[in-house]
């Protein structure tokens, strides 16, 4: 073959290859194609994931469960109750109101959490607010870094200021602002840099021999080992705090229950319990008055039992399994929802910015308790239904259910007592199935026995 056609052959050769090269994709693990969702994305209850790939153009919102995102969210990002995890874009804030909040990716918004934990390994353009709970930064915030109580952990860079009102101060990395603490220990290790000052009301500063700031303020200084001693022994006292606090949160509390439940006519929303205005009247009228309160309990009952049934007939069912089959879960959820409900919205009066989620937990509180107790009344008439060999519909026998229960309820002393009961053992069951999205397991039974 001469130089010619070798040339001819080489170069042929050469622009078939680049024509194949060419139609290749010029990056094949990011040649998948992009979903794009162009309106909010919103979900009452369960988990919520935005994949990887993903671009939302609204908000997304979650009100109970863990929400992810792994790709992009153009707008908020907000969940009520439950862990938050940014692993992709946020182009707008990230709000929670109760749960933990972990920034793996980027938010050019806020983030901001009324109560729990939040870690930042990635990025946030704007400010960090944290009302109650511990704060740890390793990456970047571009704004101020806000915590009401709680331990900081300050090792990433921060463009802006630092404020706590109460906690423990630990910096390992750039604070291109101010530092200020009411009261509790600020911490400087190896490093650290603040190009501002530091302030703090009541405590201590501690600076490594190779960490820097402008300038430290302390208005009275104390011991890191009196303030721990004065922390187990009192807590946190804070401004405008004293020794009526209990008396003014539980008012609190008590008030802003009544205001919210005022809004439906009653002033408790606990199935068989439902109080109205005492009012001075003869023991005969009394007694007629109490068969008339106990029979509009019963027509509000149902009506909501029906329309809960109407709504999530499987949710219902799951509630009432769950309570011949988990009878010890069901019971252990109860009790443990009963004992600290009132305790965690006195938690929230405290830190003042929580006091909207106190309707928060109202709700769900009122949610379970009417889940549960449509599971139990549906369950107690198919019982009744079973025995007395009749045959109705479901709302026939949650009606029937719901009869029973309200009569029983009407029995002074007793119904008191049955009425609680009945209460603990709905919250339980609509907590022990999760709200009734708990699927049941199969159970082996074995054939009946044949009569000869």
């Amino acid at each position: 073959m001469t130089n010619s056609k070798r040339f001819t052959a080489v170069l042929f050769t050469l622009l078939f290859a680049v024509m194949v090269v060419g139609l290749l994709p010029a990056d094949p693990a990011n040649a998948e194609t992009r979903t794009v969702i162009d309106e909010d994305v919103k979900k009452v209850a369960g988990d919520l994931t935005i994949p990887a790939g993903t671009e939302v153009s609204g908000d997304v919102t979650l009100n109970l469960g863990e929400l992810s995102v792994y790709g992009i969210v153009n707008g908020d990002v907000g969940n009520n109750m439950g862990e938050v995890i940014i692993a992709g874009d946020v182009n707008g804030n990230v709000e929670t109101n109760m749960g933990k909040v972990v920034v793996d990716g980027n938010v050019s918004g806020n983030v901001k959490t009324r109560m729990g934990e939040m870690v930042i390994n990635g990025s946030v353009g704007n400010n960090v607010e944290a009302g109650l709970g511990a704060t740890r930064v390793h990456g970047a915030v571009g704004g101020n870094v806000d915590s009401g109580l709680g331990d900081l952990t300050l090792n990433g860079s921060i463009d802006g200021d630092v404020y706590s009102k109460g906690g423990n101060i630990m910096i390992g990395g750039t604070i291109d602002g101010n530092v200020h603490l009411e009261r509790g220990m600020v911490e400087l290790g190896p490093g650290a840099t603040v190009t501002g000052t530091v302030a703090v009301d009541k405590g201590v500063v501690k600076i490594d021999d190779t960490a820097s700031a402008k300038s430290v303020e302390i208005g009275e200084e104390v011991a890191a080992s009196e303030l721990q001693e004065d922390n187990d022994e009192k807590g946190y006292r804070f401004h405008g705090v004293d020794e009526d606090t209990g008396e003014r949160i539980i008012t609190r509390v008590i008030n802003t229950i009544n205001n919210v439940l005022s809004r439906f006519g009653f002033s408790l929303l606990i199935p068989g319990l439902v109080s109205l205005p005492e009012v001075s009247v003869s023991p005969f009228l009394a007694i007629y008055g109490n068969i008339a309160r106990g029979i509009l309990n019963i027509l509000i009952l149902f009506a909501l039992a029906a329309l809960t049934y109407a709504l999530f007939p499987k949710q219902v069912q799951a509630a009432g399994d769950a309570v011949q089959e988990k009878t010890g879960p069901v019971l252990g959820w109860g009790i443990l929802a009963t004992i600290l409900a009132i305790p965690l919205m006195i938690l929230l009066a405290i830190t003042i910015i929580g006091i909207p989620l106190i309707l928060v937990e109202i709700i769900v509180l009122a949610a379970a308790a009417i889940l549960g107790y449509t599971g139990i009344a549906n369950l107690i008439g198919r019982r009744m239904i079973r025995t007395t060999a009749s045959s109705a519909g479901s709302l026939g026998t949650i009606a029937l259910g719901i009869l029973i229960i309200g009569l029983v309820a009407m029995i002074p002393v007793l119904g008191s007592i049955v009425s609680a009961a009945i209460f603990i053992v709905a919250l339980g069951a609509a907590l022990a199935s999760r709200f009734g999205t708990l699927k049941k397991t199969a159970v082996t039974t074995s054939p009946p026995e044949t009569q000869d």
